[in-house]
């Protein structure tokens, strides 16, 4: 198996796939890897339909801008948020869970005083998914992302693909009405892999010096 750096170093957007099925063993692998992904105050709100069939991925292709990689690939991950992990129940289950696990001797700063509790577990619930769904997102696609990465040390290949039309993938599956459809997640093995592209350098991308203290 190799390091995650160099999973990281070979990862590739991968639009063309062989027709391999990819074995059931992995599939579970990569979705074990978003499993354990991290998410703000535990929430994990992903939630991933796994598609194989081949009317299924040639009903996605359609709903992709006819991306012809969707239905190519042996598997597409349907990759959801579920923003009943944002509720008023979930929330105060959380809140129990960092007091049995410790979390609350570990905050510091606004969040370590009660009255900041008291606040969240105030909100009504219609509040606490609207504004959470930014969150929500996120936390997701930091879980796609661990996919993306376990793909690439198990030989498999992926591509991020945003461009889908979200409702008719809900409609068409029939998703309850506390999921979101983010993003579609092809795999499979590659045809190729191509090169990297041009990435900025690590000056381009840092605000300042790594070794520039501040005042």
């Amino acid at each position: 198996m190799i390091t995650v750096f160099e999973a990281i170093q070979q990862r590739r957007s991968i639009r063309s796939f062989r027709s391999d099925p990819v074995p059931q063993e992995a599939v579970l692998q990569i979705i074990e890897a978003a499993r354990l992904a991290p998410s703000g105050s535990n929430r994990q709100p992903w939630r991933f339909l796994v598609v194989t069939g081949a009317e299924e991925r040639r009903a996605l292709r359609e709903m992709s801008f006819k991306q012809a990689f969707i239905e190519e690939a042996p598997v597409v991950f349907v990759c959801c948020a579920d923003l009943s992990a944002y509720s008023l129940s979930s929330v105060k289950q959380r809140r129990q869970e960092f007091e049995e696990y410790g979390v609350m001797q570990t905050l510091s700063g606004e969040l370590a005083e009660p009255q900041y509790w008291d606040d969240v577990l105030s909100r009504s619930q219609k509040d606490t998914l609207e504004s959470n769904l930014a969150a929500a997102r996120a936390n997701v696609f930091i879980a796609v992302e661990h996919m993306a990465l376990a793909a690439a040390a198990l030989g498999l290949g992926t591509c991020w693909t945003g461009a889908i039309d979200s409702a008719a993938v809900k409609k068409y599956f029939n998703l309850g009405q506390n999921l979101a459809v983010l993003v579609l997640l092809p795999c499979g093995y590659p045809v190729r892999v191509p090169p990297p592209r041009p990435r900025l350098s690590v000056g381009e991308i840092l605000l300042r010096p790594v070794n520039e203290q501040g005042k």
